[in-house]
């Protein structure tokens, strides 16, 4: 059922995890060799399946790990828009920003500029992984408001949040698609400040959203789609 898109997401799977374009912010060595495992993904079947019948699709994946290699899907005739989030952040607001720079109402506004960019209702799909965890807030709310703006009515949204309640830091991640319903999730052996996000404070911002559904796993990581 999914073959054609199999023959789509092949394609990420030449792409590195992109480390010229990784930031320092914020991280912290971490005792451990980086590493690599590929984990099933009940959400991430579901995102493709609600586009698999569909052509033209205006894609949108803040992974960053294969900008170079995946500029145009012409088997599925969808067009992807490739952007590191992570580097994004470095971008505007800098290496290792306060929380003060990360609240100031300008970088904010210049940041929407340059990560999301999109005109009103333009985008049909996009690959969030864990980019709200790497903002304060304000920075949060600012995203989702611009996301609901730029996804078309029952657009969909994959996103990613660690669960570890109790942690202060957390793994940064690189994600990289296996297969339409599998995840390649990479530990680059380095560590990030933890942003807690609860079921209620992720519903709370998507609640202009149609609906939020959750899939919780055992490796610490919560995965939900969003439908606008």
């Amino acid at each position: 059922m999914l073959d054609g898109l199999k023959d789509w997401i092949d394609r990420f799977r030449a792409g590195g995890e992109d480390e010229g374009r990784s930031p320092q912010r914020n991280r912290r060595a971490a005792q451990r060799q980086p590493t690599s495992v590929p984990r099933p993904s009940s959400a991430l079947r579901e995102f493709f399946e609600s586009i698999r019948d569909q052509m033209g699709l205006n894609i949108v994946d803040f992974s960053g790990a294969c900008q170079a290699n995946v500029p145009f899907t012409p088997g599925l005739g969808h067009r992807l828009y490739a952007e590191s989030f992570p580097h994004a952040v470095e971008t505007i607001f800098g290496s290792d920003p306060s929380p003060v720079s990360m609240r100031n109402p300008e970088k904010i506004g210049n940041f929407l500029q340059y990560s999301l960019n999109f005109e009103p209702q333009s985008v049909d799909a996009i690959l969030l992984w864990d980019s709200l965890e790497w903002l304060e807030p304000d920075a949060q709310r600012a995203v989702v408001g611009r996301i609901f703006e730029v996804l078309r009515p029952n657009g969909v949204l994959f996103a990613v949040f660690h669960s570890e309640n109790a942690a202060t830091d957390v793994p940064v991640h690189y994600f990289k698609l296996l297969d339409p319903e599998t995840l390649s999730v990479a530990d680059t052996g380095t560590d990030r400040p933890h942003r807690l996000f609860t079921n209620r404070s992720i519903e709370k911002l998507f609640e202009r959203c149609q609906s939020v559904k959750f899939f919780l796993s055992r490796d610490n990581l919560r995965e939900v789609i969003v439908r606008r």
